[in-house]
């Protein structure tokens, strides 16, 4: 640990003093707080007084200690190697431009994407379960991560994936077990149990108040409602949608786009629920349902090229 800090730019003395104070590992740097890290460096600048020159920490080296730190904790969270040997000084410039980039992000207003409607009878189990995943995708919980982690479907992360963002790679790969998990998890649950309180999933949600475990909770509720039966009945209720749209002309309520738009949901849910319908076959189920006399002509040029 010594050598890693003199890399960072500290003298042998300055280094010597945070083993003296109990900094001995990358692990036990990564536990410290920043506001714990700052009041250390500090403490070791008012002892240059009294010890002696070689106390002096520059400040470029005090953002580098701050920047390892960080980096240390991110790979603790997504489960990777954060040995000495890899720490240089590259490695603490690019963390601290990391650090710096994230700690702006976070002054970026979070309530842009607005929570979803509680979950109630008559409640589209697809839409209403979007709605969530987009809502923790935009709320960042403890350690500075995406809360939609919690949520997502696989417990370990797919190995040699490349990620375009670290959110996408934190939402990703995060760890679930530690503190920090336990913090997000609860969190996550406190906001299922407010979306389904009084509802027809509360019990599923209520059975794992006891813990506060929010995944475990998700994951019943994605049993119960992408279950075989149940997937079932969402495919059947989209064919009925398809075979019931009809568009007689503009009314009130009811245009075309909103005719248009029937069929578009339907097909985006049975793609999800695997089971795509060809082109052609929407083509035709599109057209049959156009009874609107001033479409005919259009209907038919449609008809010829499909």
């Amino acid at each position: 640990m010594r050598q890693v800090l003199m890399r960072l730019g500290l003298t042998q003395v300055a280094a010597q003093e945070f083993i003296v104070n109990g900094i001995k590992t990358l692990s036990q740097l990564r536990m410290l707080t920043e506001d714990a890290l700052d009041r250390l460096i500090k403490q070791i600048h008012r002892d240059n007084a009294g010890v002696g020159a070689g106390l002096f920490i520059p400040f470029a080296s005090q953002l580098y200690i701050h920047a390892i730190r960080f980096w240390a904790n991110r790979m603790h969270i997504l489960g990777l190697p954060y040995t000495t040997d890899l720490v240089t000084l590259p490695l603490a410039e690019t963390w601290n431009e990391t650090r710096k980039s994230e700690k702006e992000a976070e002054e970026v207003p979070t309530d842009l994407v607005k929570a979803p409607e509680p979950y109630k009878k008559d409640t589209k189990w697809r839409m209403w379960k979007e709605g969530v995943e987009n809502y923790l995708h935009s709320k960042i919980g403890q350690a500075g991560i995406p809360l939609a982690y919690i949520i997502r479907e696989h417990d370990q992360p797919v190995p040699g994936l490349v990620y375009a963002t670290s959110h996408d790679q934190l939402v990703d790969m995060a760890i679930h077990s530690g503190p920090e998990y336990n913090n997000n998890n609860g969190v996550v649950y406190d906001l299922l149990q407010s979306l389904t309180l009084n509802g027809p999933a509360w019990s599923w949600v209520n059975a794992y108040q006891r813990t506060q475990n929010g995944r475990g909770a998700w994951q019943s509720l994605v049993a119960l409602y992408e279950g075989d039966a149940m997937q079932t009945r969402s495919k059947q209720e989209c064919y009925e949608a398809i075979a019931k749209a009809t568009y007689q002309g503009a009314r009130r309520n009811f245009d075309f786009n909103s005719y248009v738009t029937i069929h578009q949901r339907a097909h985006q849910d049975l793609v999800k629920l695997g089971e795509p319908i060809p082109e052609n076959k929407k083509v035709r189920d599109f057209l049959q349902g156009i009874t609107d006399p001033q479409c005919t002509s259009i209907k038919l040029i449609a008809t010829r090229h499909s």
